[in-house]
C-alpha cells in the first residue's frame, strides 16, 4: 500500500471547488457501488470521508457533548494534537471513526474529520451509510463540508484489465483522461489515471482542466490487480 501523493496538487495552487447543482445530486458512493453491482465488477472495500474546518469554540462544544460519541483518545506529537471519538452506537455493519486535529501552529482551528468504511454493499449497508451520514451532516458537521469518496475493486478470472477500464470510463462518462506510470521498479502502484465525469459538481482544476476522479491500479503479492475509484481525489492509501 502507498500513500496517494498529493504535493503536486499544493505545487500547482489546485483548489477544490463546487457549484450549486440544479438537481439533487445522486451521492458518489451510491453511483460508484451501483457500477460495480451493473457490471459485476467485484467489490472489496468502499471508504468515505467528511472534512471541515472548524472553530475551537465548536471543538469544546463537540468534545463536551455525550450523547452521540464518546471520547476515546488523545494523541501529540510536534505539530498537532488528535482526538479520537467512537460512536456510542452497537456494532454496525459499517465503521465509523471521528477525529479533530488541532495543528499546533494554528490553535484556532480544528481539522474535523470523520470517516466511514465497510468491506461490503448491499441493501443493509447502504440503508445504515445513508442514516449515518445523514446524522453526522445535521448533528456533527456546519455547512463547508468536503466529502472524498472512494471504492476498491478487483480483477478476478472473469473481468479484464481492459474491461474494468472500459466499464469505469463508459459508466462515468470519463473526458480529459490522463494518465501516469509508476516506474518506481519496486513499487506496486501501476498507474493512476485522472479524469472527469458531470456525474458530481466537486473538482479540481489544473492548468484550466477540470478533474474529479482518480484511479490507481496496484499489483497485489499474489499478481492480481486493484483498482482504487476516488472522486474527487483520492485521500486513502492503496
Amino acid at each position: 500500500m502507498q500513500q496517494f501523493i498529493i504535493s503536486f496538487l499544493i505545487a500547482t495552487f489546485i483548489t477544490l471547488t463546487g457549484s450549486t447543482p440544479a438537481h439533487t445530486e445522486i451521492d458518489p458512493l451510491h453511483t460508484l457501488t451501483e457500477i460495480t453491482t451493473t457490471n459485476q465488477l467485484p467489490l472489496t472495500g468502499w471508504e468515505v470521508t467528511l472534512k471541515e474546518t472548524i472553530h475551537t469554540t465548536d471543538f469544546e462544544q463537540i468534545v463536551n457533548d455525550k450523547k452521540n460519541s464518546y471520547f476515546v483518545s488523545r494523541t501529540e506529537d510536534e505539530n498537532s494534537i488528535i482526538f479520537n471519538f467512537v460512536s456510542a452506537d452497537k456494532p454496525a455493519l459499517i465503521t465509523t471513526q471521528k477525529r479533530m486535529i488541532i495543528a499546533k501552529e494554528n490553535p484556532g482551528q480544528v481539522e474535523l474529520i470523520a470517516v466511514l468504511k465497510g468491506d461490503s454493499w448491499n441493501e443493509s449497508v447502504q440503508q445504515e451509510y445513508d442514516e449515518t451520514r445523514k446524522n453526522l451532516l445535521n448533528k456533527l458537521f456546519h455547512t463547508n463540508v468536503k466529502s472524498f469518496t472512494c471504492i476498491e475493486v478487483i480483477e478476478d478470472d472473469t473481468i479484464g484489465n481492459r474491461a474494468i477500464m472500459e466499464n469505469l470510463t463508459e459508466s462515468l462518462q470519463l473526458v480529459h483522461i490522463e494518465e501516469q506510470y509508476d516506474s518506481y521498479e519496486m513499487s506496486k502502484l501501476k498507474k493512476l489515471i485522472y479524469g472527469y465525469t458531470p456525474l458530481w459538481n466537486d473538482k479540481f482544476i489544473l492548468e484550466g482542466i477540470p478533474y474529479n476522479v482518480q484511479i490507481a491500479t496496484a499489483e497485489k503479492e499474489s499478481g492480481e490487480l486493484v483498482y482504487t475509484i476516488g472522486t474527487p481525489i483520492l485521500i486513502t492509501e492503496y
